[in-house]
């Protein structure tokens, strides 16, 4: 497999736009690859630490949406 190459748009250090590279290594697994537009310093994580990531983010954004939903429910309860 090849490496493939993409451009995102959003602030990223400071400026407007990046480029990722997801290209495979050795072992089977891939690098995540991100350097900001027009920087010289990239930054490189394996692509199964960026999925751990984000699963970790979605989960703790879901318990807080619960947790609020509960003391909303606690709150009316209590004004009774």
């Amino acid at each position: 497999m090849r490496a493939r190459h993409f451009r995102l748009v959003g602030r990223f250090d400071g400026v407007a736009g990046a480029g990722v590279t997801i290209e495979p290594i050795a072992g089977g697994g891939f690098l995540f690859r991100v350097r900001p537009l027009r920087r010289r310093r990239s930054f490189d994580l394996p692509l199964e630490d960026v999925a751990r990531a984000v699963i970790y983010d979605v989960v703790r954004a879901e318990l807080r949406a619960k947790a609020r939903e509960k003391a909303a429910a606690r709150g009316a309860r209590r004004r009774r």
